[in-house]
């Protein structure tokens, strides 16, 4: 049984709907319904009665939900225990949505420290919604979070709830990434791209983060959902896809190009055309919460970091 999806279970019956349930979650219905059948199966037997109003807990869901209930608050607690057990002043701990710019600051504060005598810094890369459960559970202090401008008003609402607070850092245009020797390009310099040009070239995403931004692009003429693509590719390391990409006519969608993109793998970042959705970026804490040195060190770095390519 995936431990990840009992917080799945646990809001369906909270929304008593999918749809409800999936859209506070960030998470596809189909994708959501199929985590629910899963799950039924594992256990063998029915959680939720399927209503015309939406969804109802079996007299065994109730059961199952109690369980779940006590193995999230136990979990809570023991990272809050893991965490305060680091010495406060080495103790960095991060969680991001998968973007490079975010990492290069990460990695910046470990080359600055390397020297240092106690060191205990993590940084996780996962979907929103995990990286949101990371900080309002203390598995890590500080999150850096990605989310749709549409979705704007909802993500607010769902940080509110779990009482975090978000520090906005820029909003962006989404971006085309591809080899520099992309038949589209054709040697040329292009200064925007529109997605329908590569609906015959394989799009790369990454596994598990199922309803990102980036894999359903809102344009003039309709939305896309790349997830439709006829040719999709699932990778679970950005090292991995940038040198897929680089080597393939494959493409992804993301952000103004990260230091040394275009050097170390030869991928470019062009803008995508007729894009009516933007990209927004933030930092997330606990309310209140009291960030170390190097916390907040990382905190300003991210800042800094977001701002310059705004600037850019």
């Amino acid at each position: 049984m995936d431990a990840n999806n009992i917080k799945y279970i646990v809001a369906i019956a909270k929304w008593g709907s999918i749809n409800h349930a999936a859209k506070a979650m960030f998470i596809s219905q189909p994708q959501l319904s199929h985590i629910l059948k899963t799950t039924e199966e594992e256990c063998g037997f029915t959680l939720f009665q399927r209503t015309s109003r939406g969804t109802r807990l079996t007299p065994e869901g109730a059961d199952y939900l109690e369980h779940c209930e006590i193995i999230l608050r136990e979990m809570a607690k023991l990272n809050h225990f893991v965490t305060q057990t680091v010495s406060v002043q080495s103790r960095l701990n991060v969680s991001m949505t998968r973007f490079s710019h975010t990492s290069e600051c990460f990695n910046e504060i470990c080359r600055r420290h390397q020297e240092a005598e106690h060191i205990n810094y993590h940084l996780r890369e996962d979907a929103l919604t995990n990286v949101v459960d990371d900080v309002a559970d203390g598995r890590s202090t500080i999150g850096v979070i990605h989310y749709s401008t549409t979705d704007s008003e909802l993500t607010l609402r769902n940080l509110a709830d779990k009482n975090l607070t978000l520090r906005p850092l820029a909003t962006f245009r989404p971006y085309v990434c591809l080899s520099k020797n992309h038949p589209v390009l054709a040697g040329q310099n292009r200064f925007a791209l529109d997605v329908g040009e590569l609906r015959n070239y394989g799009f790369v995403r990454y596994e598990g983060q199922y309803e990102d931004f980036i894999y359903h692009i809102a344009t003039g003429s309709g939305l896309i959902d790349l997830n439709d693509s006829q040719k999709i590719i699932y990778v679970c390391d950005r090292q991995e896809q940038m040198r897929l990409i680089s080597s393939t006519t494959f493409f992804t969608i993301g952000i103004s190009e990260f230091s040394g993109q275009s050097n170390l793998y030869h991928v470019v970042s062009i803008p995508l055309l007729h894009c009516t959705e933007h990209l927004s970026f933030g930092i997330i804490t606990r309310k209140n919460a009291s960030l170390s040195s190097i916390e907040q060190e990382f905190y300003d770095e991210v800042v800094k970091k977001y701002e310059s390519l705004k600037e850019g």
